[in-house]
Parts: structure tokens; sequence; C-alpha cells
């Protein structure tokens, strides 16, 4: 992978790396310490593993966890399988190993429903024969299923919509790869239909293929041209049953006819109302189909139907898919054995009975449920800490995204007991010899099971996915993440594991799910799964903003082929969803590890910084993996998921966490300024374990400052009696009626005494100073965000007590010491600049006193009028309350809207470090190089890496170079450092999704793990095409073209 470069400077928040302790052997191996984990982590996490695998011949890629998953689950399923050869599974699994008796039947079962299309003498009659295929599962132009309302998730609907063609619509969209697979697609169209006997007497067309390639072709314009239609983004048309069969008779009508929908859905009646995602492309299908010839609808409806059933047939026609899906689709060079393809079709056609023959044989179970249960809730409780500190949210939207969180419903290990019952309706027995039958059996059961739906309340209790898959999915209309128990193991998950190793990898999946419901699809739907507007139009934008960031960042990835070249750049826009949910999932889970680990009696009680490392390793190397060039095009040109290598880097990138943990550089690769923050804070505060006292101790200092004044009755006497001083001072200084003799024997002793009252107070405020540096010291180096969350706090009663009583503490304890160290410092600023200026008028006085002498006049004393508000000098500190009016770009301004604390400006509070504009560290004055010293490596920590890579140390001036400044330098004099918070990115309208999107059916589930695949030929003009690439427009809601995808930038490989 290559990507962009980011150009600029970022600040590190992190305290000095704890001792390494040995990496698990089973992490260790796969890391190559030779890579520096700053400029490439997912290099530094994976190098060591890929250095020694290779992508098997049989398959398009290769991945570390996902395999060592997939494989270990398959041997429990296949034993289980074979185990009880009289299940339906079982019986299953038999009649597809049996091929022998496949290749006997050939395509013999398929020979009805193909003559019956050859036979159908008119449209009508064929688009009926097409809807009874349908039954089956192969969808001819049109594709009927019920499925949730988007006003009402409750209930199930009729939804219609396009059908899919051959490929994704990617392929057909983009002429430079459809030049170049569109022979292979014709040559696997013919095959199949010739091995079917498939033959029209008198028929124009001499190449079948050709014809199937054609029909799609004119299919993808008319998606296209409805998608193109501003009038229908973010819309969907209800009509009644009979309207719609009387506005689209062929397409429509006569293909649900043919289906039997009104006979097989008890609560569809022709005076049901139904629901179209779009209305342009069935007018449009319905002229395409009555100006085309009978003839080419004849060959595309046989070949949907063949193709539909091709894998379940006899071996030339396995032969002839896997030749052009997995070899030239996806680069396989030979084919998977059998027992894991008909493991694979068992688990696909029977998930529910599949899932559960492997749930019963894996013994660990109940104690890994337990387990991952116990974590999910952790997860859940950061997301919600993490939603009520977020500064961009308003309370309207706050409200709201808790509402859905508080609503999101999980289920994990497998499905309810009821849907095994429901799966297995209509299938007493199968046939252990015939293959086909089964599998028509099994989808025409599914059929009618579906079509029951129709018009009922949605079943809450299935599942899109089997319990034996290694994979997870959210569905934002239920508001439901699923957790199959083929995910609930090594690598992912180990219930014995360190808190580092189940939150790194099982941990970020999880979070990465939660994510979904607020990501730019998720975010549409509310608590109740419902398509709703509960954001308000200040969050939407700024929501848009921060997705904006996003995508353009990961748009400045590509990929690259093995021989170097570039391939294509990622798809920033159509990974925008899974990208969000990975950022938010990395923050979210590192946020929940570090609460464990930081809990008493978690068995992590000594946890380190070493661990922070372990846990981001964790994330990191569930991704490793390879992939074929074929499939790293595919990937772009229809996967929503980016690739393992960008998935690693581009969240690492946009982590405060990951950059403390390794220690990373201001403007290093991995730690670029300019992050994008969207469910997660922009500055990050660090909290260690040792900070959060839960080793049974707590902090006395912090105590006892919280319930003192911030001043005592000794030191308010002692601060008027200075405050005197000055006034007198000043008077001496303004009076008109006093000569100057006088004025300087005043002067003189007024000096003397003030000179004296600020040694005093000077002493006294260092002390407490250097108090306050300690306590200061345990802020600073705060390892978590809970600093930041007790920010957010306006009054302890908003937050359930159990959830921030240690937020509470550290509120108060962090709270005074900005307070009293801004304070102490404010005054010293004070007392050092009056003291100066007396000096200086001293001097002034002194000098026309000699003028006067020598000329024997009386010169006019320097006028200094006193200090005002609009001063551009600075007065003397009269009282602690300071405005609430003044910001500071450091911390959010909430210490002011504390009912129990005096009002303190974030730049106040934080004038220990902070003097001047937001993002300069000054040293303090009347501090000790010594003392100097030490606020610096509070900010820029000097740290060598605990895993490999240099060391990296933040320069510090000499100590010569700070004693040979005047008194004025030495109080203004600063190290320029980034600010916490990047610079605000310029607003640019975001889009929700492409447009074709908006169109597509929104309640598909969202999946982590991705396989896809695309031709080896296509490699050259992918090449060739992204180099000067089309700018499309992609356009959100009304069509307005919003983000233009621009071209890569080629770059030095990062290795």
């Amino acid at each position: 992978m290559k990507r962009l470069s980011i150009i600029g400077c970022g600040l590190l928040l992190s305290p000095p790396l704890a001792a390494s302790r040995a990496l698990p052997d089973s992490v260790a191996s796969l890391v190559d310490t030779s890579v520096d984990p700053c400029v490439d982590f997912y290099r530094f996490s994976c190098g060591g593993w890929l250095a020694t695998h290779d992508i098997l011949r049989n398959e398009s890629m290769v991945e570390y966890a996902f395999d060592t998953a997939q494989n270990a689950m398959d041997a429990v399923v296949l034993q289980a399988i074979t185990n009880d050869s009289t299940s339906l599974v079982g019986e299953l699994y038999a009649s597809c190993m049996d091929m022998d008796a496949r290749n006997t039947v050939g395509a013999e079962p398929l020979r009805d429903g193909v003559q019956s299309i050859v036979n159908a003498q008119d449209k009508r009659e064929l688009f009926q024969v097409a809807g009874r295929l349908a039954r089956t599962g192969a969808d001819f132009i049109t594709n009927l299923e019920p499925d949730s309302s988007l006003q009402n998730a409750s209930r199930n609907v009729l939804w219609v919509s396009h059908a899919d063609l051959t490929l994704e619509d990617e392929y057909y969209e983009n002429p430079q790869v459809l030049k170049y697979i569109e022979k292979n697609l014709t040559f696997y169209a013919s095959t199949i239909l010739n091995l079917t006997g498939f033959e029209l007497e008198g028929s124009e067309y001499d190449d079948y293929g050709e014809v199937v390639l054609g029909v799609e072709k004119q299919l993808i314009e008319l998606q296209n041209y409805a998608e193109l239609d501003p009038e229908t983004a973010d819309v969907y048309y209800s009509f009644l049953y009979k309207e719609a069969a009387e506005n689209y008779p062929l397409v429509f009508g006569a293909y649900a006819e043919g289906m039997q929908l009104l006979d097989d859905a008890p609560a569809l009646t022709e005076n049901t109302e139904i629901a179209f995602l779009t209305t342009a492309y069935f007018e449009k299908a319905e002229e395409l189909v009555l100006l085309g010839t009978l003839d080419a609808l004849k060959v595309y409806v046989a070949f949907a139907y063949i193709n539909n059933f091709a894998k379940y047939l006899s071996e030339p026609f396995v032969d002839a898919r896997f030749e052009f899906f997995r070899g030239v689709m996806l680069g396989a060079q030979t084919p998977l054995s059998m027992e894991k393809i008909c493991a694979a079709n068992v688990v696909d056609l029977l998930p529910v009975h599949a899932g559960a023959a492997y749930v019963a044989n894996r013994d660990d179970m109940k104690e890994t449920g337990d387990a991952f249960i116990a974590m999910l809730n952790e997860l859940l409780d950061a997301m919600a800490t993490n939603i009520k500190t977020l500064d961009w949210l308003d309370d309207r939207t706050r409200a709201g995204a808790l509402a859905k969180l508080d609503t999101l419903e999980v289920m994990y290990v497998e499905p309810d007991a009821d849907q095994l019952e429901k799966e297995a309706q209509g299938l007493v027995k199968l046939d252990p010899t015939a293959y086909f039958a089964n599998v028509d059996l099994i989808r025409t059961a599914q059929y009618v099971s579906l079509a029951w739906t129709i018009g009922a309340d949605v079943d809450r209790g299935e599942w899109g996915m089997s319990a034996a898959s290694a994979n997870a999915y959210y569905t934002p209309y239920t508001n439901q993440i699923v957790f199959p128990a083929g995910l609930m193991q090594q690598p992912f998950f180990d219930a014995s594991g360190s808190a580092a190793q189940i939150f790194g990898s099982l941990g970020v999946v999880a979070g990465h799910e939660i994510s979904h419901g607020f990501d730019n699809t998720g975010s549409n739907f509310d608590a109740k799964g419902n398509w709703n507007k509960w954001w308000t139009d200040t969050t939407a934008a700024e929501f848009e903003t921060r997705a904006q960031c996003l995508v353009d960042l990961y748009s400045s990835f590509y990929t690259e082929a093995e021989d170097g070249v570039q391939l294509v750049p990622v798809n920033g826009m159509k990974t925008l969803g899974e990208n969000i949910a990975d950022n938010g999932g990395l923050h979210v889970a590192f946020n929940a590890y570090k609460k464990r680990a930081c809990s008493p009696g978690s068995g992590d009680d000594n946890s380190s910084d070493n661990d922070d490392q372990l846990f981001f390793l964790s994330y990191a190397q569930t991704w490793c993996g390879k992939i074929r060039d074929e499939t790293a095009v595919d990937s772009f040109l229809t996967n929503a998921h980016a690739v393992g290598e960008v998935r690693v880097n581009g969240a690492a990138m946009n982590s405060f966490a990951f950059a403390s943990a390794f220690n990373c550089p201001a403007g290093a690769p991995m730690n670029p300024v300019d992050k994008c923050v969207l469910w997660g804070q922009r500055h990050y505060c660090m909290l260690s374990c040792e900070v959060l006292g839960t080793q049974g101790g707590e902090f006395p200092l912090a105590m006892a400052a919280t319930t003192d004044a911030i001043e005592t009755q000794d030191e308010r006497e002692r601060r008027q009696r200075y405050e005197d001083t000055e006034r007198e001072l000043l008077a001496v200084l303004e009076a008109e009626t006093v000569d100057e003799s006088t004025r300087k024997r005043q002067l003189v002793g007024l000096f003397d005494r003030f000179r004296s009252e600020y040694t005093q107070l000077s002493v006294k405020l260092r002390e407490s100073l250097r108090l306050q540096r300690r306590l200061m010291d345990k802020c600073l180096q705060m390892k978590n965000e809970l600093v930041v969350c007790a920010l957010k706090i306006k009054t302890t009663e908003q937050v359930q007590a159990d959830e921030i009583k240690s937020l509470v503490f550290y509120r108060d304890e962090c709270e005074y010491a900005w307070k009293q160290s801004a304070l102490s410092q404010e005054r010293e600023c004070d007392a050092v600049r009056i003291i100066d200026d007396l000096k200086a008028k001293i001097e002034d006085l002194q000098l026309q006193v000699k003028a006067h002498v020598a000329n024997g006049a009386s010169p006019t004393p320097s006028r200094r009028r006193p200090h005002s508000k609009g001063s551009s000098e600075v007065p003397l500190s009269t009282s602690p309350v300071v405005s609430k009016t003044q910001t500071s770009h450091l911390y959010p301004p909430t210490f002011a809207d504390s009912p129990t604390m005096t009002a303190v400006s974030p730049t106040k509070r934080s004038k220990l470090l902070m003097n001047g504009s937001p993002g300069s560290l000054t040293m303090p004055s009347l501090l000790s190089f010594e003392e100097w010293k030490f606020a610096t490596k509070v900010w820029c920590p000097a740290t060598p890496l605990a895993l490999g890579g240099p060391s990296r140390t933040a320069p510090t001036p000499s100590k010569d170079a700070i004693h040979a400044s005047e008194r004025q330098q030495e109080i203004t004099r600063c190290v320029s450092v980034p600010s916490l918070h990047p610079t605000p990115m310029e607003r640019v309208n975001s889009p929700q999704q492409q447009q074709r999107q908006q169109q597509e059916r929104i309640n598909s589930t969202t999946t982590m793990p991705a396989r896809a695949g695309t031709p080896s030929s296509i490699v050259a003009a992918t090449q060739s095409s992204t180099q000067n690439p089309q700018t499309a427009p992609i356009t959100r809601r009304g069509g307005t073209p919003a983000i233009k995808r621009r071209a890569p930038r080629q770059l030095p490989h990062v290795q």
C-alpha cells in the first residue's frame, strides 16, 4: 500500500513507557521489528507473518485471523455433519459429496424449467415462467422480497427492487474493466446454456453469451438512469398491489403472478400497499421488455435460471463456474476441495442447523459466551461515555444517540431454538443421493416461509448468518448486532487472555459493529429502527464535515500490484461506513480495555504501556493478510471494506492512544497532525493505572485540595498588603502636586516595602506552585480520557454515579490544580512585571531629576495611566475570578458551569504551562531551569520504544540559553508545540452515501470481513484507467454533486 503524505506536526501526550514485558509468542512471531511502527504500523505488526505465508493456489487471498478461525470451525462442522448422517445437515452434505450421482443426472434437473422458458408463447407467459422459477432464488429483472418498513420497522412489507446482475454493478460501469472481462462472461454464459441443451429454433442469435451481455448492459443503464434522478433520492414509493400490477404489467404483474405471491402470502391482497425503492427503473424496464425481442428475453431468463443452480449440478457446470468466478474473477488457480465446498454449501443452505451442530460440538461455549457478553457490556458502557462527552453533539442529538445505544439488541453464540423449527418447516427428510432436488426443496421452502412474513411482525430472533460463521454484523432497521459462535475463538477471542488481547481483537470487531449504528447509514435510523431524522441540522453538518475528513484520508491510499505498479486508489466514499466503524470501534475498545485493565481485581493491575502496544498489535494482526492483484482490484470496485492494510493504518493514524503507545513523533506517517475524529475525542489526556489509584491508595493531596478554599485567610491578607502597596506606589507616581525630591523619597520607601511584600508572597506562591505541579504531573500523564470526560460533566447529577465516581474525584483534583496553578502563575508573572515596571519608572524619575538639577528646570514626570481593561499591558491580578467569555482551544470551557466552583476559563486554568496563544508552551516566569525542563518533559516525553524503532527525544533548550535571556524574555520564552486540537478542516459538502447506494435497499446488513474477486486480465486496464480516473460526481440528497474522487499521487512506497 502507498498513501499520500500528510504534512504537518502534532502533539503527543505520552508518559514514559514502562519496561517491556515479553509479548506472547503468538503475537511476537508475526511482528517485523525492522519496520518502524510510526511509519507503517501494518508492516510492523504483520511483516513477520507476511514473510512466511503465501496464497494457496486454490485461494484468492490468505488471512491470518479469519483463515485460522475458519479452518478450525470447518473441522468442527465437518465432524459434526459426518457424525450425524441422518440429520438434515448430514443428508445434505452427503448428497453434495456424491459427485457420481450428480454426474449421472447431469443437467436433467433443469430440463423442465429450461423447456418452459423455450415454450413461452409471449412475453407475459415468459414473465410468469420467470416468476415461478424465482421461487427458488433465480431473480430476473425484478426482485420481490419482504422486509421491514422504513417508517415502521416492526412490520414487514413487500419490497420491489431491481434484481442483481451476474456481476457487481461496478464492473459494467467501468468501460476499461468490462472490455477485458466481457469475453470471459460471454464464454461462461454460452457454456452453461449449451450444457443444458438450450436451443431456440429459428433464432437470429448465434452467440447466446453475447445476448446475455447485451441485456445486462441495458439493465445497468436502467439502474443508472434511476439513480441519477434527483427526485428519487432517499425516497420510496408506495402502491397498492393492483396498482403496481397495472403500472408494470410484465416486470411486476406477470412476474408476481408466476411467483404465486397472492396465494403464498396470507396477508397480501390486491389492496395491500407495497413499497418500490424506485419507479424510474421499472418504468424503463417495462419499456425495455416491450421493445426487446422475445428470444433475447428467453436467452437471458434461461441463463439466470441455470447460473443460479450451476454450482449444485454436475462437474462440467461446477468447473465452468469455477473457471469464471474463482479463476478469472479471483485469480485462484485450482478448485477448493469438495469437502470444503460442500461444508460451505451446507452452512449457506441450512445456516441455523449447521450453526447448532457447530455449537453443540464446542465444549467451551458457555464459558466463552459469558466472557464475551461481559466484554460487550464494557464496550457498550465505553460507547455511552463517549457519546456523553463528545463536544460536537448537541443535547437533542446526544439524547437520541444514547436512546439508540440503550435499545441496541445483542444476539450472540447462536439463534434461539425456535429458529431451528422455523428453518425445518417443509423439510421432513432429504435425499442423500439427490443434491439438486434437496437444494430445490430447501430454497422453495425458504421462499414460502418468507412469503408468510409479508404484513407480519418482524421476527427479531431471526439471524442473517449462521452461528458457524467467523463474522459479525449490524442491522439498522432492527438496531441489532449479531456475534456468531464462530467468531468467539482464537485468534479473535480467548476468555483466559489478557485484556489487551481480548479488547484489541474481538473487542475492536464488536466496537466496529456497535459503531455501525452511528455511521453514515445507521445514523439515519432511530432507536426503533425507523428511518427518521433524529439529528439537528447543526450536528448533521458537523457529522458530514468529520465524515468528509475520513473520505479524504482513505481516498489517499491506493493498492499496489506485486510488481510495484499502482493499481487503484481506495474509494473513500464507498468505504466510508466501514471506515467510520473501524475508527469508532478502535476508540471504544481501547477505552473499555483501559477501564478493565485499571479496575481492582481485574488481573491486569500491573498493566503497562507495553500492554497498550499489545492492544494495538492484537488489532492490527486481526487483518494480516495477502490478496491477489485481481482481488485487490475487485475490492476497489465492489467492496464496502478497504483491504486490511488500509483498515489497520487508517484507524491507527486517527488514534491519539496509538501515537502515545508507540511514542510516534508529531508528523510521523502514523501520527499526522490533522486526525479525522468522529466517534472519539480530538484531544487525548493520558491516565495510567497508577493515577487511577486502583492499587488501593488515594491521593491525600487532592482530597485536601478539593475541600479547602483556593486562598487561606493568611494568603488573602498578604495579597491585600501587596495590592495596597501597589496602589500607593501608583498614586505617588501619578501625583502632580508632589515635588520630585519627595516623590523619590516616597518611592524608595514604598518600593522597599513592596519588594518585601512581594518576596513573602512569592515564597508562598512558589511553595504552592511546587505542590500543585506534583498534582499537575498526575493530571498531565492521564492515559485515558477521564479528564476529558470530567471536563464535559456540568453537574454530577447528569450522569450515573457508578459510571463517574472516579471521574468526579479526578475532576475535582485536576480542577483545583489548574485553578491554583493558574492563580499562582498569574500572580508571579504580574509581580515580575510590576517590579520591572516600577524599576523603569524609578530610573526614569532619576534621569529626570538629574536633568532638572543640570538645567535648573523641573521636568514633567513620565505619565503612565493605570492599567485598564483595554490596556495592552498586563494588570495586577485583583481577583481569582476570570470572565467566562475567555476561551481557549486547549480544553472545553466547562468549569465555569459548575455550581460548586469559581468560574475559571480554560486559558487561566492552564496558565501553568500555557501562556499566550493556544498551542504555545511558555516557560513560566520565576521557574528554575529544572522546573521548566520538567514542564517540557510532561508535554514532550523522551521515551524509547518498547518494541523496536528508534528513540524519539523532544528538543530541550540549553540551560545557558535560558539563563542568558533578559527577565522579560524569560517570561515570554516558549517552545512551540502544536495545539491539542487539529486545525479545523475547511467545511465542504459531504454526501451521506453514493446516489446508487441510496437507491439500494438500506436494510442490507453490514459485515466485517469481505471477500470478492475480479479477473486477472483487468489489472492492466485498471492500471491505465486509474492514472487518469474519471471524476464522476457522487451525489447526496437531492442529487447535488458533493465530492469528486481525486487521483492519487505517486510517492515512495513505505516498507
